[in-house]
């Protein structure tokens, strides 16, 4: 797990610093002929620019379009064993009736590392924040210093969120816009959820298309209460800028009550939390992890299988705290710097269900309008057996089934659809109306 242990003590003489505010003042502007602006300061990171996919997109052109390519269904058994190419083919194409494909109106918030924005299989999944977007001209007179011709470069909080540029999400380590990935987790991560499967050679996300919000809070070299100060904002933002789901593939052995208050608040919003359920391979329900065993019922705590089905011996569970397995081991995804490798844990395993809860959201006819209640029911009502969990003495439910959980979310709109036959109602003494035909409503 990426966040350090940091003890209670600690975070209550932090907890006045980070805030409780749903939406507290966590970036500084920036004026237009002040200090370096945050796209300078990510230079002097020597973060990578944008790739010029992703220009084009922030610019509100067209990107160029290219041919579909088979993507690998060899590289990594995580895909295969969820079921998902029972439901889409190697060019990504929908063969089960009914299902449509992921969809960019749905915004996935990855807490983690960063992402690698300029890799094939990742830069057309990046969020784009619109109200950083659009042509802009500087002030009379200083053109000539100047060379941004953009909202997302001007150094000014165009959209009034605290934020300056943040045109692609926000590194919380270094407050600049680029949250470029230098450790390698997130890219992973982000893989496993949208990979495009761009080149042909890595294998898909569980969910391409949909819009990623990369949110870096993870600092190698620093100490763990800064990490949660990190965490608490990323958590801010994505609840303010409107994310559907959160994946947060981090945690520790102690609460925090800053970080409860965030997740609150995400529920408060109506936003699902994915949350890993940690590798020390403890029974939640004696050792609880956090955040994934706050017990808040917007969290959905993942635990890691094999490709046996087997739990992972370093994985958690608890059958009163972990509610689903999903494949952890030797997983391929994405890494920075264009490259792809294996990572294994419940942090791979919390992509894998992330990937499935976009997948579900991009089937209903406005992804912005659901009930956290259902997209969490729809996917453990849809698992599959766990070997040796018949009595649910492991986890909640199952192993993570893509196929299962669509077929659970069609009976229930199928069902909020299905007319209901009224009685007759008499608006008059002695006249009976004939029966009226309405829809279900929630």
């Amino acid at each position: 797990m990426l966040r350090l242990l940091w003890k209670l003590v600690v975070l209550l003489t932090i907890i006045p610093s980070i805030g409780i505010q749903a939406n507290p003042p966590i970036a500084k502007k920036t004026s237009l002929l002040g200090q370096l602006t945050p796209m300078k300061r990510a230079a002097k990171l020597n973060y990578p620019e944008f790739p010029k996919e992703l220009k084009a997109r922030i610019e509100g052109k067209t990107p160029a379009s290219h041919p579909a390519v088979a993507t690998s269904t060899t590289k990594d058994w995580g895909l295969s064993h969820i079921g998902f190419f029972q439901i889409f083919n190697t060019f990504l194409l929908p063969v089960k009736p009914a299902t449509v494909p992921c969809s960019a109106a749905v915004v996935v918030a990855v807490v983690d590392t960063g992402i690698d924005y300029t890799h094939a299989e990742l830069r057309d999944s990046v969020w784009i924040n619109k109200g950083e977007t659009g042509s802009w001209s500087p002030p009379p007179g200083m053109e000539r210093y100047i060379s941004c011709r953009d909202k997302s470069c001007n150094g000014i909080d165009d959209d009034g969120d605290g934020f300056v540029d943040d045109v692609a999400g926000w590194d919380f380590v270094n407050d600049v816009p680029l949250a470029y990935d230098t450790h390698g987790h997130g890219s992973h991560i982000a893989g496993i959820i949208a990979s495009t499967g761009a080149d042909g050679i890595g294998s898909p996300g569980v969910c391409p298309g949909v819009s990623i919000m990369p949110l870096k809070y993870y600092d190698a070299s620093g100490v763990g209460y800064n990490n949660l100060q990190n965490t608490v904002r990323a958590f801010h933002y994505a609840i303010q800028m409107g994310a559907q789901i959160i994946n947060y593939s981090g945690g520790g052995t102690d609460p925090a009550p800053a970080e409860r208050l965030a997740l609150e608040d995400a529920k408060n919003h109506g936003i699902l939390v994915v949350a890993a359920a940690g590798n020390e391979g403890q029974n939640n329900d004696i050792a609880p992890y956090f955040p994934a065993s706050y017990g808040l019922e917007n969290i959905i705590s993942v635990a890691s299988i094999n490709p046996e089905n087997q739990l992972l011996p370093s994985s958690n569970w608890g059958p009163g705290r972990v509610h689903i397995a999903a494949p952890g081991q030797g997983i391929v995804s994405t890494l920075p710097g264009g490259q792809l490798g294996a990572m294994t844990g419940t942090s791979q395993a919390t992509a894998f269900v992330t990937g499935t809860a976009a997948l579900l959201l991009s089937q209903l006819s406005n992804p912005k309008d659901f009930d956290y209640h259902q997209l969490k029911r729809w996917i453990t009502d849809g698992a599959k057996p766990l070997p040796g969990n018949a009595k649910r003495q492991i986890l909640m439910s199952g192993v993570l089934n893509v196929g299962g959980a669509l077929e659970a979310e069609r009976k229930d709109v199928q069902r909020d659809k299905t007319p209901v036959k009224l009685p007759a109602v008499a608006l008059n003494p002695g006249k009976p109306t004939s029966g009226t035909s309405l829809s279900k409503t929630q």
